[in-house]
């Protein structure tokens, strides 16, 4: 059974043993003091806290309320079964708030109905439906047609809701059903073999469906069903689709249910809300319809306002106060308040026979009920529970809890989790007692901070400065880095001002400084090859006040006021290629800042979640019991015995991830990481196996046969989809390339830390040093036996670690398996010396050392190790590797490799193996040369160790140890995958066949996977109706409870979740507030009506979703012109679908509108233009390859034609029309971004099913799709590559342009135009100063999205590298909707805010690149000579012909300007802090999520004087009415919101910024501008009484 507090503890302990493993310091006080403050309460993990949900007030029973003759006397006739097996009980009381929800319906009000989980919302509006129709049926009425329209957000959700359908009416053919969304075949016959497929019986035979189970689109809209379930996207196309309409039209509407109608907020609620209008205006009675929305509590009645409002905004209709139907906690009342020992609660826990534990504590409350009756009884006699109720009404730790719970009798924490457990056991009446969940939190590491004066400290929260008792600073605070390699420290800063000051992170592009701290070894230090060592990076530093100069500037005049004995000696690092910074004293390592990646992290928390997890299940059956129930005793039995029974589980979870791109790659890297984790526990468990059997030393051949057999043995490697079939050779080549893979890695790696060699479980041994070793033992080198092999050893291991190795006959690595152990694809090799040619080959290293131009040698370990041991000349030494070279390896040709055949394995932790620690850097090595350090750049002296003894809390140790050896399945399920991907995934979780699904926000209302127990979030999700609904996901089994674990990744929002939980895990929903002006949104739904309107008259255009007719046969011509006769009754239909105060602005009446989907820019014309000129492109270069005879070439075209037109002479299947609409922004997409582009992976199979989805908004797609970017979905990794063009437009009118002014010379506001810059350039426009036209710059706007390059690559490890910056100016719109403008006095300052919609910003990126002007082919570098087009074939520019762009996107949307007149608004680094603090403080306020939000500065001319002003404005083009609501006419929204962000920054303890109060990963490149005591100072003067002024005062 899993258990919580075991496996909280183990995460945790699991987690700070990684993190003090990944940041080993070779400093021993920084390392303790590392330990203590992760081992501080609350550092790093948090919980798990103990959230317990009960039942709810229960009314009447079913049977009641038909004697009562408020519900059908039919629901007794519905389920003709025993009462137990029904799935609506007559004789079960229902909740209150069902029974209210059925009454109120019966009355025809609209219901909200707002309860919290669990409870039951789902009969809440299906008694309500099925009451109507069985008092239809009561009436005679009930004719064919759709009744009840139940709309889920996601196909997993409508699919559960079917199985209850079957349940219910499977005996009542009367009342029809039936799902409509994406699976929904569109034939009888191959929607029955896929009914046959996916439903079986218990014998495993196919099923058919109940005749009243309607199962295939064209049943349906022959007869369709009294109750539909779809989804909105569905009924969207259910709307558009012709054959449809019979749905529609014969529909005798009454209910419409909207189910978890919270989540309809921003676009998804304008378009949901527009539907609805739609809806509505197409069927003959709308008035007779009511509304039912479901929802997750959305407060108290003080809400109520809200909830109306939003409401009525969503469906268009009234709602009143008294259709707010919410729960109401259930607490049945203690009959007693006895004292029970906890040892019963244990027993129950563990014993199947709970009436004789409670017989011997005569404790049995309820003799004649069940085993949970008698719990429920026992719990409510037990002065435990009744403790347990008043403490935990809100979530509480479990440490907290066992506090409290102590008070009657001493407990442990375990002895809490049994109580609980079994507490959860208890039911009565279909009501659980209680429902409990745990939640967990982790959070990232911020960073460390150090003082470097004695003693020494380290910090985890970020500091400046240390204080003492006597409230003095004692000492300045450093940010600290560590050697990836040695451990050795460093400090991190930029010298400003004569003093080191803090620099933060910046992404790849880090411009901080790193000073290696000096231990007094300074003769150790190793520069570069070509650096000089003149002293010029030597530095001294102040640890008090942070003062550094020059050691030799030291000499002439005083560091500062302070003693020479608060001085420490630095080093500066040079830094290279990525601003890696290499140690100095070990020249191996890499100085890394205290930061953990996400990927790392996350994949290390759930490893050791995926670890606690049981993978058995143990019940114990009493043999008496059975024996008795058969009637006799065997003969043979002997004493009755309890019997265990072994039942082997899938271990899984459900993890999410608030990005698609972020889910998608922790798919692909958690599962690769732990198929590392695998290898590297099959060689220890080799290497244990050895041990224990008294072997000391086995050949590689050996190791990696054994091996094999261990992997295929435990299957660790089979394909997840081929179960237990999977063909036995092809696992046993797996297993075999798994096991070389593992050995070759570990040879590379094994002077790492984490190896298993420096762990002490083996070593490797070249067998020809034996042969040769004797050469060091006599005159003149006198080395003794062990010291000679040692040497030459450590020489062959610098080959290994060049990686010049490979497995030689016996494997052949891929150049995925090469790039996985040796980072490059490329084989290494190794050559007697390097040439200056070679030189500059990465992949070959030299043996021999390479000589300066001034004789001396370059540094060479080799030459280092030789000299050091024999005491002899570089020369002599160089002379030695030679011979080596031509008489031990024996290299017959130039370039050389190592083969890993010719090595032995030593397995360590026998006699024969030694290890050796050095005692000055820490590093283990199994060679022993004269005790010096086996690092060439450490003077340090070794001496005997046990690694493997001492390995007890390496975090890798202890899972390289674990016994599991079963392979973790992990699939990314997003919106990029196609449907049947997506479903093909789902079904396999479901079935136990994968262990894990990334996913995304779409899965966060998924299929209920009723065992599931265990939910992990890698960031802590937007709101806590977020939260609730994935953590929802995990305990929904009957007597189970979930286990919740959230990584706070570094964010202030994630922090400041973190640092309060309980906001979090029970936090207020508020109801969600949107407004329906978003043009771009309403511009789709007019286009949806209008083409369903022609598909209704053109049916021969729609051809069955076949997009062939309108692109290839004159269908687009025909819908111009139906839509020119302005058709009267598409008027009508549209003035009755789109807001009336909408209409004129969107020029409904006049039918303007179609210059927007047809015109010469028209979204659609743009799409068929699009389509026609890469037919045509095509069908050019078909005929060019016949002309010239190229009868092979001329095929490829053929085929690629064919594939792409998809014409009716084409044979080449179809593609669907509703799919070309919507890919290309012409039809709503229900939660997708608005302004959305695409990155194809392949240009050919657009259209088709099994296409990959990735779709970004624009703002987001010119960074993350930008060209080079690495995009990563289902396993594979896309590079973008090409800018699509616009259809139909030549070289220079292929893409939008617009121009770009980084920085006005004369006030620093950046411009941006999409008019042209002429010869005098363009006034500023914020202060109206000319900009010369040299000083603006070309971009583009890819507004036909992106094309990837031709070949998926492998995932790697790393997460792909992108550092496309982007930045969002705010330009100002004449043209804009001004809202409301207000001016206040406060405190006797002016502050002026003005709300706008359809206002302008611009997103710039910040990268430059090269663009083909033929084929969009873009790069940072440049356009290759000889290069291809987006469809594979040589591009017609061969000259290379660029022109250089940065990408653009300009949008409109709301917004809001904030003015403070005051010079302090002048200052930069005050107002950004200013605004990230705002937006904080909106988001926190207003419910509104942070994403959903954003703002920059804008110099403002007030009274003469350039000033900033803050621009808020909603992140989604068209706006969604959020920053809108801080513009009131009293300005209270606004001092609200101001409140709030005072409070952000003050809760804080950060000396300047961090991730709690203003940083998070989008501003980083400003963190060292933000500074929370500056925001804090600036926003307390504008707190207080807002008197307005009249609107002229500042004009």
């Amino acid at each position: 059974m899993f258990d919580p507090i075991k496996a909280s503890k183990e995460i945790k302990d699991s987690y700070i043993d990684y993190i003090t493993t990944t940041f080993d310091m070779a400093d021993t006080d920084y390392e303790r003091e590392f330990r203590k403050e992760l081992q501080t309460d609350g550092m790093v993990a948090s919980g798990p806290f103990l959230d317990i949900g009960g039942s709810y007030e229960t009314g009447h029973t079913l049977r009641e309320l038909i004697q009562a003759q408020k519900a059908s006397v039919l629901f007794e006739s519905l389920e003709p079964v025993a009462e137990k097996e029904r799935e609506l009980k007559l004789d079960r009381p229902l909740y209150q708030h069902q029974e209210t929800a059925m009454l109120k319906a019966g009355k025809g009000e609209n219901l909200v109905i707002t309860t919290g989980t669990g409870s039951g919302k789902t009969e809440s509006f299906l008694l309500p439906i099925i009451n109507h129709l069985l008092r239809e049926q009561e009436a005679g009425t009930l004719s064919a047609g759709v009744r009840a329209i139940i709309i889920y957000p996601m196909n997993a959700l409508a699919n559960d809701q079917m199985k209850r359908m079957r349940a219910l009416f499977k005996n009542y053919p009367q009342i029809c059903y039936g799902v409509y969304n994406g699976n929904t075949e569109h034939t009888q016959s191959k929607a029955l073999a896929e009914y046959h497929r996916t439903y079986h019986d218990e014998t495993g035979e196919p099923t058919d469906p109940a005749p009243n189970e309607i199962i295939s689109r064209e049943v349906m809209q022959e007869r369709p069903p009294h109750i539909l379930i779809t989804n909105y996207s569905m009924l969207e196309y259910m709307m558009l689709r012709p054959k449809d309409d019979a749905v529609f039209s014969g529909a005798k509407l009454k209910f419409i249910v909207l189910d978890e109608a919270h989540i309809y907020k921003g676009a998804t609620g304008m378009e949901t809300s527009l539907l609805m209008r739609r809806l509505r205006a197409r069927i003959s009675e709308p008035d007779s319809v009511q509304y039912i929305l479901t929802s997750a509590t959305l407060g108290g009645p003080d809400a109520d306002g809200d909830i109306l409002s939003f409401a009525e905004k969503l469906c268009g209709v009234a709602f009143q106060r008294s259709g707010i139907i919410r729960s109401t906690e259930k607490r049945p009342a203690m009959e007693d308040f006895l004292d029970f020992a906890p040892a019963l609660f244990e027993e129950l826990q563990r014993s199947p026979d709970i009436s004789s534990v409670l017989d011997c504590y005569h404790a049995d409350f309820a003799p004649g009920g069940s085993e949970d009756e008698k719990l429920y009884a026992l719990f409510l006699h037990s002065r435990l529970f009744a403790l347990l109720r008043k403490v935990a009404h809100q979530p509480i730790t479990v440490a907290q809890l066992c506090q409290a719970l102590s008070e009657i009798c001493p407990m442990t924490n375990e002895q809490v989790i049994a109580f609980i457990t079994v507490c959860a056991r208890a039911e009565r009446d279909g009501a659980n007692l209680i429902k409990p969940r745990y939640h967990f939190f982790v959070r990232a590491l911020e960073g460390a901070y150090i003082t470097l004066a004695s003693p020494k400290r380290l910090f985890l929260h970020r500091k400046h400065s240390f204080t003492n008792e006597n409230n003095k600073t004692d000492a300045t605070v450093f940010e600290a880095a560590v050697c990836t390699d040695c451990g050795r420290m460093a400090i991190v800063g930029r010298e400003e001002g004569g003093a080191l000051r803090p620099s933060a992170r910046k992404g790849l592009d880090d411009p901080s400084d790193f000073y290696y701290l000096k231990d007094g070894a300074e003769d150790a230090l190793i520069d570069e090859e070509d650096c000089a060592d003149d002293a010029t990076n030597d530095f001294v530093i102040c640890s008090v006040c942070g003062a550094i100069s020059t050691e030799a500037d030291t000499k002439f005049k005083p560091l500062c006021e302070h003693s020479e004995s608060n001085y420490r000696k630095l080093r500066k690092i040079e830094q290279h290629k990525n601003h890696v910074a290499r140690c100095p004293a070990c020249g191996f390592g890499s100085f890394r800042r205290f930061y953990l990646g996400s990927e790392a992290a996350t994949a290390v928390l759930g490893t050791e979640l995926f670890e606690q997890l049981p993978n058995e299940e143990v019940t114990i059956a009493s043999a008496l019991k059975e024996n008795q129930n058969s009637g006799r005793r065997s003969i043979f039995a002997g004493t009755a015995q309890p019997q265990q029974i072994r039942k082997k589980l899938m271990r899984q979870f459900l993890c999410f991830s608030d990005s698609r791109s972020e889910a998608a790659f922790f798919a692909s890297y958690m599962e690769r990481s732990y198929d590392e984790f695998l290898r590297r526990r099959g060689i220890w468990h080799i290497a244990e196996k050895y041990r224990n059997s008294g072997i000391v030393k086995v050949s590689v051949f050996q190791f990696v046969d054994e091996l094999s057999r261990y992997f295929e043995n435990n299957r660790s490697f089979a394909e997840w989809d081929a179960g237990e079939n999977q063909d036995v050779g092809k696992l046993s080549a797996a297993s075999r390339s798994n096991a070389w893979v593992a050995i070759l890695n570990e040879m590379f790696n094994a002077r790492r830390g984490t190896s298993l060699v420096s762990m002490g479980v083996l070593s490797f041994a070249y067998r020809r040093n034996a042969q040769v070793a004797t050469a060091f033992q006599g005159d003149p080198y006198n080395l003794s036996s062990q010291d000679a092999i040692a040497l030459l050893e450590l020489l062959t291991q610098d080959a290994v670690f060049s990686g010049a190795v490979d497995a030689g006959k016996e494997y052949t690595l891929t150049a995925a398996e090469r790039e996985y152990i040796f980072f490059t694809p490329s084989a290494k090799k190794l050559v007697l010396l390097r040439t200056g040619d070679s030189a500059k080959q990465s992949w070959i290293s030299g043996w021999r050392g390479r000589k300066r131009p001034n004789g001396n040698y370059y540094p060479n370990s080799r030459l280092v190790r030789l000299t050091r041991a024999l005491g002899i000349s570089d020369d002599e030494a160089d002379v030695i590797l030679e011979d080596y070279w031509t008489n031990v390896f024996k290299a017959e040709t130039e370039e050389f490799v190592l083969d890993a055949n010719d090595f032995d394995i030593c397995i360590g932790g026998t006699e024969s193996t030694k290890f050796y620690r050095c005692k000055k850097c820490g590093r283990v090595t199994p060679y022993n040369v004269k005790k010096q350090c086996a690092s060439v750049k450490c003077a340090g002296t070794l001496e005997p160790c046990d690694p493997l003894k001492d390995s007890a809390m390496n975090h890798y140790a202890r899972l390289y140890s674990s016994s599991h050896s079963e392979p973790l399945y992990i699939k990314e399920h997003t919106a990029q995958l196609a449907k049947d991907q997506q479903t093909r995934y789902q079904e396999a979780f479901v079935q136990k066949k994968i262990n894990a699904l990334s996913c995304s926000t779409t899965f966060e209302m998924g299929v209920d996977v009723g065992s599931l127990e265990t939910v992990y979030m890698r960031d802590v999700p937007p709101s806590p109706s977020n939260y609730v609904q994935r953590a929802g996901r995990a305990g929904r089994a009957k007597h189970s409870a979930a286990f919740v674990m959230t990584y706070a990744k570094l964010s202030s929002h994630d922090f400041t979740y973190y640092d309060d939980p309980t906001a979090m895990i029970s936090g207020k929903i508020k109801a969600p507030i949107f407004e329906i002006e978003n043009e771009k949104i309403l511009n789709r739904h007019i286009f949806a009506v209008a083409l369903s309107s022609f598909f209704a008259q053109h049916r021969e255009v729609y051809a069955g979703d076949n997009q062939t007719v309108l692109l290839n046969e004159g269908g687009y011509e025909l819908l111009k012109e139906y839509l020119n006769t302005q058709p009267e009754n598409l008027r009508q239909l549209l003035l009755r679908s789109i807001p009336a105060k909408m209409h004129q602005r969107l020029w409904i009446s006049d039918f303007g509108w179609i210059n927007r989907l047809c015109g010469e820019n028209g979204v659609l014309e743009t799409a068929v233009q699009d389509f026609r000129g890469a037919v045509a492109e095509m069908e050019k270069e078909l005929l060019a390859c016949r002309r010239r005879h190229d009868d092979e070439a001329a095929g490829v075209w053929s085929r690629t034609l064919r594939n792409f037109r998809c014409s009716k002479d084409d044979n080449a299947g179809k593609k669907s029309l509703i799919g070309f609409l919507v890919r290309n922004n012409v039809l709503p997409k229900y939660g997708f971004p608005v302004d959305t582009v695409e990155l194809i992976p392949d240009i050919n199979a657009v259209g088709r099913g099994k296409a990959l989805q990735l779709a970004r908004d624009l703002q987001m797609a010119i960074a993350e799709y930008a060209p080079g970017a690495e995009v990563v979905a289902d396993g594979k990794m896309y590079v973008s590559r090409y800018i699509r063009k616009m259809p139909g437009k030549n070289a220079d009118a292929a893409w939008e342009k617009g121009f770009y002014c980084p920085k006005c010379p004369a006030c620093g506001q950046p411009n941006f135009t999409k008019d042209p810059v002429t010869g005098s350039g363009r006034e500023c426009v914020s202060c109206h100063t000319p900009i010369k036209r040299l000083s603006w710059r070309k971009t583009l706007e890819p507004r036909m999205g992106f094309c990837a390059e031709k070949e998926a690559r492998p995932v790697p490890m790393h997460r792909p590298e992108h550092d496309f910056k982007t930045d969002d100016y705010y330009i100002g719109d004449p043209h804009r909707n001004l809202i409301a403008k207000q001016i206040f006095e406060v405190n006797g300052q002016v502050l002026q805010i003005e709300s706008t919609s359809n206002d302008s910003l611009v997103v710039i990126g910040q990268t430059d690149y090269k663009v083909c002007p033929a084929c969009g082919y873009a790069s940072e570098t440049g356009v290759p000579l000889e290069h291809k087009n987006f469809r594979g074939y040589r591009c017609v520019n061969k000259e290379g012909n660029s022109t250089e762009y940065r990408l653009s996107h300009d949008f409109k949307t709301d917004v809001a300007k904030i003015t403070f007149v005051t010079q302090e608004a002048a200052d930069i680094n005050v107002m950004l802090s200013v605004l990230y603090a705002l937006l904080e403080g909106l988001s926190r306020e207003m419910g509104i999520e942070r994403t959903d939000i954003k703002g920059c500065l804008f110099y403002t001319s007030v009274d003469g004087c350039m000033i900033f002003s803050v621009v808020l404005y909603d992140a989604v083009a068209g706006g969604a009415g959020h920053v809108r609501r801080i513009v009131t006419a009293d300005g209270q929204a606004f001092q609200q919101v101001l409140a709030k962000a005072i409070s952000v920054v003050d809760s804080c303890n950060c000396d300047s910024s961090c991730y709690r109060c203003l940083r998070n990963y989008y501003n980083q490149k400003i963190h060292d501008n933000l500074n929370r005591k500056q925001a804090s100072a600036f926003l307390h003067q504008w707190a207080g009484n807002m008197n307005p002024l009249p609107v002229e005062t500042i004009e």
